[in-house]
């Protein structure tokens, strides 16, 4: 009898592991991700299902292509990166959103180096900017910023820099200005190399990242994708009920000091996207000829 149900007990084990879905989830290293942090450590993956193992990858334009080799399953992207993808002919759909930029909650800025006296936009021109990824969201940004406030887009030089490495390329004078997020502004700051000139704000709210899945991986694991962006959706829950605790993961998967995890602004997360969201920046992107704007919100939205 007992050897009957052992063996019952480990069959049932071993279909339930058979049946994980694995993922690996590429992440670029901001704390607009922490919600995927939280669903790993509080085995929210795991309860539905999904082996969930976070990998770091320090530059967001190589997501997309690491996806389509197929060393992962779940990137991390923004529109500019990724309506190029899409255009590139690389068949990938939004399965939830991560942060909207919020112009009440803004975690992106305009640093300039310490001493520099750069204090608004006109002061730019002819200056060296460092942003993460050349016609990323923040290069978009940033654009769409000085031209609204009287700077053409090709009187500024933009260089694409990894966050991680700002501080260094503002204290060797390589640059003059940067664009980061949390928490590389706080870092920053608090180390007296940059400061913060201006919040780049071009609408009040706006759809600035998300994870995306390859389309034939959705429609063949339909649930695992719905199971992937519920658990997302628990994970924004807990950290609003449990912040103290959620920001310690910021230790574990940004390698942040304990002090800066603990103090360091979070972003607005969301789960949802709406499709005029994604209009937004098909709009603004085909403006400033990044992209031929032939993708549409319907054909890379999942419902």
């Amino acid at each position: 009898m007992f050897r009957t149900l052992l063996a019952a007990t480990l069959a049932a084990f071993s279909a339930h592991a058979a049946a994980q879905t694995k993922l690996i989830v590429g992440y670029t290293p901001a704390n607009a991700f922490m919600p995927a942090f939280v669903a790993k450590d509080k085995g929210f993956f795991a309860k539905r299902g999904l082996d969930v193992t976070l990998q770091t990858v320090p530059q967001g334009s190589t997501i997309a292509a690491a996806m389509a080799g197929g060393t992962m399953q779940v990137g991390t992207l923004t529109a500019p990166v990724y309506l190029l993808s899409v255009e590139g002919g690389i068949d990938t759909q939004i399965v939830a959103a991560s942060t909207y930029q919020v112009k009440s909650n803004p975690t992106i800025s305009v640093m300039a180096r310490e001493g520099s006296n750069i204090r608004n936009a006109a002061q730019m021109k002819g200056k060296r900017m460092g942003v993460p990824g050349l016609n990323g969201v923040n290069h978009v940004v940033a654009m769409k910023w000085l031209e609204n406030n009287g700077v053409p887009r090709n009187q500024v030089t933009y260089v694409e820099t990894g966050f991680a490495q700002m501080g260094d390329l503002l204290k060797g004078s390589q640059v003059d200005l940067v664009v980061p997020v949390e928490p590389f502004i706080t870092r920053l700051e608090q180390t007296k190399v940059g400061y913060q000139v201006a919040v780049p704000t071009i609408t009040d709210s706006y759809l600035e990242s998300f994870y995306i899945m390859m389309r034939d991986f959705v429609q063949k694991n339909p649930k695992a994708a719905r199971d992937f962006r519920e658990a997302l959706r628990e994970a924004v829950a807990y950290i609003k009920s449990n912040e103290a605790e959620a920001r310690q993961t910021q230790v574990t998967y940004l390698k942040l000091p304990e002090a800066a995890a603990a103090s360091i602004k979070l972003p607005t997360f969301a789960v949802d996207v709406k499709r005029e969201d994604v209009d937004f920046w098909v709009k603004l992107l085909k403006d400033f000829g990044v992209t031929k704007g032939t993708a549409t919100a319907q054909q890379v939205v999942f419902q």
